[in-house]
Parts: structure tokens; sequence; C-alpha cells
């Protein structure tokens, strides 16, 4: 983990102190209820100090990516100096998994509290996070975890934006949480479904007697990296499908991999070697999992070789994390060594990735976020506010998902779409596995979190 230096330490005991002089030497934070449901509420500057002591303790090493200093120079102030204290929940929902059937799913719900009483009117954010394979790191499982903040670092963000004033909703995705089944990993129609459902079951606790607010009737969606990916495309089914049921005020899709038939597909059928491998056998049991009635083309069985595809399907089942499955492809984080990802694809699956008029990459065209569902030579036409933002240098989920998708907006119509380059100087060169992408979350995330608040009433 990337160690503060003397001077941010010493303005994060600073900070620290004036935290605790806020929270009046409070106790930790107290359980108590509303409407029903069981919720946890916490004083922001409180939390503020949890993530203050979290950072001088090691880390899990899949995180390690992730510069607190970065969150602590974007998002820190926004604790120390909230508006309102914050109530969390876990939310138990139904929703349609990739197989189509009703299954039982969970995400966490942030609420704003007011410090003098009275119930603020806010909006509703609905904040996508990114690709993660380990069950416990669930946005929804940090209140059976509150120890280690670190280890959730996008719902330290959620918080503090909540603690501004906004009713702040996490979904787990299927497979995460409480959920069991396999991921549906940018499989996108599906997660889009399970984000408007957890919307819908967040509206009805904000409006029940006990809630600590009340919903204005705004609704804003934020995501990073997969995140970004599934706010475009529940923005999307939102203004499709959904527009007399919600309004989006405004949309922002930060480093989403939008392009998978073309931008996504190449950085798979690359020579090059890449830093977090894990991704490529995390689509194939994705797609298998949820176009396995329709063909076994995705099936790992014969999509990738053997020892492969035996000992790598396992490991999605929600108990292992991305570092485990990217050194079982052989990749070495003692003695950094990476590795070429498509080196544990079969080459007939390769060849089939290779053919643009193959149902394999049919399938990955299909879910292309900008696309119209249905007439996949055609991109949607966004009418509400949608930014997309990224890091011109992200190496792993390239610039151009973003451009394919802002110029397809823009040659189908669209006057309400922008994309900005993210200008964070991120250093990468002192560490073989950090990334340009895990570097340029926060940023990225205040700068999206910014415009949005932009449009707030």
């Amino acid at each position: 983990m990337k160690r503060l230096s003397n001077s941010a330490r010493m303005l994060c005991a600073a900070i620290l102190v004036l935290a605790l002089l806020i929270a009046g030497c409070g106790s930790k934070s107290s359980s108590q209820t509303f409407g029903g449901s069981g919720s946890v509420s916490i004083n922001p500057a409180e939390l503020f100090a949890d993530i203050s002591t979290s950072i001088q303790q090691p880390i899990t090493r899949a995180l390690d990516g992730w510069d607190w200093t970065s969150f602590i120079g974007n998002f820190g102030s926004l604790l120390i100096n909230f508006r309102n204290t914050i109530e969390m929940q876990k939310v138990t929902y139904q929703s349609t998994g990739a197989d189509g059937q009703l299954h039982t799913m969970t995400g966490l719900l942030i609420l704003p509290k007011a410090i003098f009483g009275g119930k603020p009117s806010v909006p509703i954010l609905m904040y996508q996070h990114g690709t993660e394979v380990y069950r416990p790191f669930s946005p929804s499982q940090y209140l059976t975890h509150r120890g280690k903040p670190t280890d959730y670092p996008e719902v330290m963000v959620a918080a503090a934006i909540a603690a501004t004033g906004y009713a702040v909703a996490l979904v787990d995705y299927e497979g995460m949480g409480d959920n069991t089944n396999t991921q549906p990993h940018v499989v996108g129609e599906v997660l889009a479904t399970q984000v408007i459902d957890l919307l819908r079951s967040s509206r009805d606790i904000i409006a029940r007697t006990g809630s600590p607010c009340t919903w204005n009737s705004q609704l804003f969606l934020m995501g990073y990296s997969e995140g970004g990916y599934v706010t475009m495309a529940a923005t999307r089914e939102l203004q499709l499908n959904h527009a007399a049921e919600f309004t989006v005020s405004a949309s922002a899709s930060l480093s989403g991999p939008h392009d998978l038939s073309g931008v996504m597909r190449g950085v798979i059928l690359s020579d090059n070697t890449f830093k977090s491998p894990y991704f490529v056998p995390m689509i194939l049991t994705s797609y298998n999992y949820a176009y396995g009635g329709q063909t076994n083309l995705y099936d790992p069985a014969t999509a990738m070789i053997a020892p492969y595809n035996t000992t790598i399907p396992p490991l999605f089942n929600g108990n292992f994390q991305s570092d485990t499955i990217s050194e079982a492809m052989g990749m070495n984080f003692t003695v950094p060594t990476l590795i070429v990802p498509k080196s544990v694809l079969s080459q007939g699956f390769i060849d089939l990735l290779t053919d643009t008029t193959s149902p394999v990459v049919a399938l990955l065209k299909e879910n292309d976020s900008y696309r119209l569902p249905g007439q996949l030579d055609s991109a949607w036409v966004p009418t509400v506010p949608l930014r997309m933002i990224h890091h011109p240098d992200d190496d792993l989920v390239p610039f151009g998902n973003s451009l394919a998708a802002y110029e397809a907006f823009i040659d189908a119509g669209s006057v309400t779409v922008s994309l900005v380059e993210e200008d964070a100087v991120i250093n990468v060169s002192t560490n073989p596995v950090k990334t340009v992408h895990v570097g340029s979350a926060f940023p990225e995330l205040l700068r999206g979190w910014e415009w949005l608040d932009g449009f707030k009433q």
C-alpha cells in the first residue's frame, strides 16, 4: 500500500482532531430502525476518523491501487464539513436475474438526516460500483465490516456525497451481496433492470413515515468502470422504457467499457500483457450464465484451454479476490509478472472473437451500452444530460470506449451528451501492477458528482 507522506499524515492528524471536535467526542455510531427496517446512524466526521485510522493499517492487496491520499484530497472535506448525518441500511429486494427468473438481491441505501431536525428533501443518486468478484466487498456488506472502511472505497465516496444532501443507493449486482448466482458482468439490460428495481425499493423506503428525508423527485446516476457501463445501460433503460415513472435529471458515466464489441474485444485479442487479466474469464463465465440457453460458445470448458478451463471457473463463486484469479492465470504479484490475457483462451474461441460476423461478437455487440436494443446498427439517442469522463491514458478500460460511445451519440443526433478527458496526473511508473484506471477513480468520481450537483435543486 502507498503510505502517506509526513506532511499528508500531519494534515490527516489535524483533520482528525477537528473531526473528533465536531463529533463532540461522541461514541461510535448506533443502530436504530425506521420504516420497519434496520439502519445504522453514522456521524460523517467519525467515519472520516475511521478511514484515517484504517489508512495506517495494511489493506487487502487487491485494493492497494486505491489512492487514499487522493480520497482525502477529493472527498475528505465533504465528510468533515458535513451538512447532514447519514443513515445506512441494507435493502433486500426482488429483481430479474440473467436467467430470466426472479431472485432476492441486495443493495446499500444511504440517507441524509438533518442535524437540527426536520426532513431534508433530497435527490436520489443511483451509484453503480466498479467490477468486484469478492462477495464480502459488496456495498451492502460494509455494514458488517465497518472496522475496515478502506475495503469499501466506493461506499466511502457514496457516504461523503450523501452527507451533502443526497439519498444514495448502491446496487450489489446479481451474484454479489446476499445473492450467490453467477454475476452477469457487462450484461447491460439485466444489470440495468437490477438498478431500476433497487431504485423502486429505495423510493418506497424513503417514502415511509420514519425516513429521515423525503425525495424531491430528482434522479441522478453515476458509476465508475463497470459502474460507468451500468450507469449508461440504466440511463438508456430509464429513458426508453420507464419515462412515465422516472425522469433522469442527469447521468455521469465514468470510464466505462461501453464498446465491448470493438475496443474491449481488441484488448482481449491483443498480444500485450495486461494488469487485470481476470476480466477475460469473467466475461466467459458471465455470458455462459446469461446466454447458455442460446449458445455454448462462451462455455469456459471449450473457450479456454486446459487446465484453466477447469481451474478458473470455480474461482468466480464470490469467495475469491481478483488477484487470486489473475494468479491462477499465471500472473505473479510477488515478483511482478504480467501475462497476455488471451493466453488462457482456446484457438477456436480466439478465431470466433476475431471474426466480426461470428455469434460471439454479436453478443458483445448486443451489450455495447451505446447501441439501441434490437437495432444494433443504431445508437440510442440520449435526451437527458449525459456526461462521460475518462482518463486518456486509461490502461484497463481504454479511452476509446467513451470516444466510441460519444461519437455514436453525436452521429445519432444527441445534443445532451458531453465527453471530458480526466487530467489528473497518475504516476504508475514505480509500481508495475498499479494502474491509471484505478488511480483516476477518485478524481473522476469527484468531477462527475460536481457536474451532477450543478443540476441539483
